[in-house]
Formats: structure tokens, sequence, C-alpha cells
């Protein structure tokens, strides 16, 4: 009976043990809280990183488009440079012109256009509207086609510097005359026949630029390409004859024209 006791109280005791020990919670090898502060130092450290290549990337752009505005500003300046350059070329040879016109003679025999002195060939001679009859025209009117046709008579006649005082008067009242490219045309002719090529040049030019539909930019375009040929500009000189050939192919001019390109080509 007394070991039955005795037996009952350990098996009492072991029981209470056990129950002690179930009540126990099971503590983890490291703490939930240094994990969660390791994963949150990793999603931290990769945002940081995604940050950087963004920041990069803008910076990149930045970069590309600053390259970009500076490579637009090279451009500018160097067009900006090259039209200084061909200000200063105009105004030289508007000087130029100018010291031509001061120091060349009024009038030269040997070079006037219709002079009996000239071998030249003369198809601009022949204005449309105009004929022997109307060169020969003695009016003292000083107005209307009168007043142009003294200023071809005496342009004919070598009196370039009388004739281009009639031929500016006409412009002057009648700057959209039927015969106003021809009266430019004319005016040309006499800078010609002074041997003021350069001045003829400008003359020449502008019965192009005026009338591009008129009959006598043929002639013109002629007169400018020997004008150029007279001055030593060879390349000018082949550019507007060559130019003559292919958009007037089959006017008298241009006959001319192909005829000048042979002698000055060789």
């Amino acid at each position: 009976m007394k070991y039955f006791h005795i037996i009952a109280l350990v098996i009492l005791s072991l029981s209470v043990s056990g129950c002690f020990a179930t009540k126990q919670p099971e503590q983890p090898a490291w703490g939930a809280s240094e994990e969660w502060r390791l994963k949150s130092l990793e999603e931290n450290f990769l945002n940081f990183k995604e940050g950087l290549r963004e920041q990069q990337s803008r910076v990149d752009a930045n970069h590309a488009e600053t390259m970009s505005e500076i490579e637009k500003i090279h451009d500018r300046l160097g067009e900006l440079d090259k039209s200084i350059a061909d200000l200063k070329e105009e105004q030289l040879k508007t000087a130029t012109m100018k010291s031509e016109q001061i120091i060349t003679p009024v009038a030269v025999e040997e070079v006037i256009v219709g002079g009996s002195e000239s071998s030249e060939e003369k198809p601009w001679m022949n204005v449309p509207g105009e004929n022997a009859e109307h060169n020969q025209v003695t009016s003292s009117s000083e107005s209307g086609e009168e007043l142009y046709q003294e200023g071809v008579h005496l342009v004919l006649n070598g009196k370039p510097l009388e004739s281009r005082n009639k031929l500016n008067t006409f412009l002057k009242n009648n700057p959209s005359d039927k015969l106003a490219p021809n009266a430019l045309y004319w005016i040309g002719e006499t800078y010609y026949s002074e041997k003021n090529f350069a001045q003829s040049i400008l003359k020449f030019k502008e019965v192009s630029r005026r009338f591009p539909k008129a009959n006598k930019v043929p002639d013109a375009m002629l007169k400018i390409g020997l004008a150029y040929n007279k001055l030593g500009d060879k390349e000018n000189s082949v550019f507007y004859l060559r130019t003559l050939t292919d958009d007037y192919p089959k006017s008298d001019p241009a006959e001319i024209a192909r005829k000048r390109l042979k002698e000055i080509e060789g």
C-alpha cells in the first residue's frame, strides 16, 4: 500500500511537469524583428538603385538635348559667319563698281554697241515691236514711246550718256509699260558700250528679275555672260551662257552663246 502511494505521486508529478512544459512557447533561432529589418534594408537599397538609374537616365537625356542645342547654335553661327562674309563680298563688289564707274570714260568709240567697228554679233538689237523706222525717230517729246525711241536711237548712234538719261526718264514715268524691260536692257547696253561691264551686268540682271517673262530676257542673259567674260570671270560667264542655251535653246542669243562657249572653254 505504501508503494502504491509512492507510484501515484510520481505519476502525478510527471503529469504536472508535462502540462507545464506544453504551455511554454518555442523560441526561434533569431528574432523576427531582425528578419524584418534585413528585408526592409534590402528593399530600401533596391529603391535607391532604381532612383539612381532614373536620375542617370534624366542626366543622359538632358546631356543629349544640351549637345543638340549646342550643335544647332554652332550651325547658326556658321550661317551667320557665311552671311557676314557674303555681305562683305557684296560691299566690296559695290565699292569696286562705284570706283570703276568714276574712272570709266563716258564714251569709248571702239566698243559702241551697234557701231561699225565692232564685229560682235548682235541679235539683241532686234527688239520686239521696234524697227528701223522707229530707230530714226527724231521727235523731241519727253514722255511715252517717243521718249523711249529717242533713247534707243541715241545708244545706236554712239551716245550712251544721252541715251541713258532719256531711258531713265522713260522708266521713271512709265515703270510698268510694255517697253520697260527693253528700256532696262538698253540702259545696260549703254554701260556695256562704255566698258563699264560690272554696272551693265547689274542692269541686265534687273531685266530678268523685274520682268522674268519679257522677250529681252535671253538677250540680257547673253550680254551678262559676255560681260563676265570681259571682266575675266570665266566661271560666271560659262554659267550664264549655259543657262541661256538650256532655258532658251532655240533663240538667236542661244546660238551665239554656244559659239562663245566653244571659244571660252577652248
